[in-house]
């Protein structure tokens, strides 16, 4: 056979594997995180949203929730309702967090994701009492400073930016209606 030949068909049977792939990508599934940390020589316990892309480190955080939860790496997602509590000691001040983290429940928008709480108490008192990541509500940045007597807030309410804060003095708690009213 003509060498010509050869390399049509060879091209022709090539371009028709390609054809018969796939044309959408494979799923691609980011998880959001929750990192607490205790900043204790600054004073301050602060929680921040991160995400995670890569399947390899999605699996290993899947295979071990508890120890990254020990680590203060708390996925947003998972098969059963998780609970996790932090008690700290900054000066004088005791702050006690308490998040939980719900599965997926139904399908559709945001039907088909884990959700989170978050509850902060300082000094006993309820600061905080709300959604970190439910439906419209997805907190950035929470930031607890007892030795400045305020918490500061950052995320989003229905896509729009919400930005605060409330003094640990005040008796205002940082709650669904609260972050509705600093919709921006």
């Amino acid at each position: 056979m003509p060498r010509g030949v050869t390399r049509t068909r060879t091209l022709a049977a090539a371009l028709s594997v390609i054809a018969l792939l796939p044309t959408s990508p494979a799923a691609d599934v980011t998880f959001a995180i929750i990192e607490y940390r205790v900043l204790q020589r600054v004073g301050q316990v602060r929680l921040t949203t991160g995400f995670v892309h890569d399947p390899a480190t999605q699996m290993a955080m899947f295979a071990d929730l508890e120890s990254f939860d020990r680590q203060g790496i708390i996925l947003i997602a998972g098969g059963s309702v998780r609970h996790f509590k932090r008690r700290e000691t900054i000066g004088s001040h005791t702050v006690e967090t308490a998040i939980s983290v719900y599965p997926a429940v139904g399908h559709g928008y945001r039907g088909g994701l884990a959700t989170a709480d978050v509850i902060v108490t300082v000094d006993g008192r309820k600061k905080i009492d709300c959604p970190y990541d439910q439906g419209p509500i997805e907190l950035a940045e929470l930031d607890i400073l007892p030795l400045e007597d305020m918490i500061s807030i950052t995320g989003s309410y229905d896509d729009k930016e919400v930005r605060g804060g409330i003094s640990l003095d005040s008796t205002q708690t940082i709650d669904t209606p609260w972050l509705e009213r600093h919709v921006r």
